[in-house]
């Protein structure tokens, strides 16, 4: 992202600008620590690697050098939604640059047209973040919003997939007319409805499972009969042939193994005694994002690309189960993961460790 940015000793008044650099995602501990304030000013802290020095009034610095910068940046500005990048997230307003290609989920597109008209805030909104988003020509793409569908239950046939990109599209365009569609309708059509065609299948069959999964959650389970609780989900998971190493395993884990106070997956999965179809489907519509967003990081290693959301429960699990090392075999996505302790509080480092094992045993790839 482009940028400018000015700081001013207090006790010398001496100045130094910078520009450029790559600003380094925030993680787990820093969004933890924002609950409840996210539509208030937020502070946060702002890490950026190879700044370049632009003008500075300090001796032992020179214009053209490069810095890594680390400071505690306060805001005047909320952050209601988050960019969700590879390695962690940021403020909305720090990815909303021409360069980053921009996936809004269905809540984003909603507090874009809430917030603007005709590119510009509304009266009375409160300072926030997406305010960057002005006389921009952002590069979006609405197809998250198009894949929720209409029923709830299904994802859209092809009809439905371009009716509704087409109101999406509508939608974010008289909230931002600068902003660009991309890829082109043809092009973004074509491509999700084989992505839902060659997924139907596994798709259907992680929403069957999810309905019988979920329940066994929706009360807490005592810590000694959680390796009971693994082994009846893991069976579930092979009768379904879902792959226990994927990104919906992890999470009903994980959801198993945190501290209610504070347990991203039980917020992604909401299990319940009834658990319906719509209710796994929602689920699988917020987990598949991000399995979208590390598709689109994977094969295009040399783009920016963030998904937007205001769902914290999300964006804590994408910060917290902190994947890396991702890599494409065919059409199966690799990827390792180094989850935050917060994931697992329940467990020793031993049994984390396990776990881990445990998930990657069947030798599948996440789905």
């Amino acid at each position: 992202m482009t940028f400018n940015l000015e700081y001013v000793e207090e006790m010398t008044q001496k100045r130094l600008a910078l520009s450029a650099g790559e600003l380094v995602p925030l993680g787990f501990d820093d969004l933890a620590a924002l609950h409840g304030k996210l539509r208030e000013p937020i502070a946060f802290p702002l890490r950026i690697r190879g700044a370049r020095v632009v003008s500075t009034e300090f001796d032992h610095l020179h214009t053209a050098e490069k810095l890594n910068v680390k400071a505690e940046l306060q805001s005047h500005l909320g952050s209601t939604v988050l960019g969700l990048v590879k390695g962690g997230w940021l403020p909305s307003g720090l990815i909303l640059d021409e360069d980053t290609l921009l996936l809004p989920d269905r809540c984003t597109v909603a507090a874009l047209r809430s917030r603007f008209v005709g590119g510009e805030p509304k009266e009375g909104v409160p300072p926030d973040f997406l305010d960057f988003a002005r006389d921009k020509a952002l590069k979006v793409n609405p197809m998250l919003y198009a894949m929720e569908g209409t029923s709830g239950s299904r994802n859209p046939d092809a009809a439905e997939l371009s009716a509704l990109y087409d109101r999406a599209a509508l939608k974010i365009g008289e909230a931002l007319p600068k902003a660009v569609m991309f890829p082109h309708k043809e092009d973004a059509l074509q491509g999700v409805l084989g992505l839902l065609q060659d997924q139907a299948q596994g798709f259907a069959a992680r929403q069957r499972f999810l309905t019988k999964a979920a329940p066994l959650l929706a009360t807490p389970v005592g810590r000694k009969r959680l390796p009971e609780l693994w082994q009846q989900l893991l069976e579930l998971a092979e009768r379904h042939g879902v792959a226990r190493a994927s990104m919906l395993v992890c999470a009903l884990i994980s959801a198993s193994a945190a501290h209610p106070a504070m347990n991203p997956a039980i917020g992604v999965l909401k299990p319940r005694r009834q658990y319906t179809e719509k209710h796994a489907f929602n689920a699988l519509a917020d987990l598949r994002a991000l399995d979208l967003l590390i598709a689109a990081g994977t094969d295009f290693p040399d783009k920016r690309v963030a998904l937007l959301t205001e769902d914290r429960a999300l964006a804590l699990y994408w910060v917290g189960m902190q994947t890396h090392s991702h890599r494409r075999d065919g059409t199966s996505i690799h990827y390792a993961m180094n989850p935050h302790t917060a994931m697992f509080a329940r467990l020793s480092d031993q049994e984390v460790q396990a776990v881990l094992r445990m998930l990657a045993d069947d030798g599948k790839a996440p789905d």
